[in-house]
């Protein structure tokens, strides 16, 4: 009599399943992630060359990006705010991050130095002083 097949070991197998599950996740985090990064550049603001420009490496958590196209209103990234929101966000933006708060302005190149100067007067009020302006290279 021939023994049943099932009592003969069988070479091992790898379930794949659970990691094509965590790379798919993964791939799905990292888009919408990029796409969070991207909505603060993606604003059309026409924005002024210099000569004299320092490269500035992303710290991607600890900065804040304040758009302001050529109509002058004030954007958080690309959400639309007012004079007291801003205040209130630089606030909370600075006790979430202390002394290492950064604040990234992105400007028309056409907005005149007076509709800006309130800002970093702002930034002044709240403590933040590591400001930068976003600028295209010559």
């Amino acid at each position: 009599m021939r023994s049943p097949n099932h009592l003969q070991p069988k070479g091992i197998t790898l379930n794949l399943t659970p990691m094509i599950d965590v790379v798919f996740l993964l791939i799905i985090f990292f888009l919408v992630s990029s796409n969070l990064i991207q909505q603060d550049i993606l604003m059309d603001v026409d924005i002024p060359a210099a000569s004299n420009v320092d490269r500035i490496i992303d710290s991607v958590t600890k900065k804040i990006t304040i758009n302001i196209p050529a109509s002058g209103s004030i954007y958080v990234g690309a959400t639309p705010t007012d004079m007291k929101q801003l205040k209130s966000i630089l606030i909370k933006h600075r006790n979430v991050w202390g002394k290492d708060a950064e604040l990234r302005i992105r400007t028309n190149k056409n907005v005149p130095y007076g509709e800006i100067e309130f800002l970093l007067l702002l930034a002044a009020e709240v403590g933040i002083w590591d400001v930068s302006f976003v600028v295209l290279q010559k």
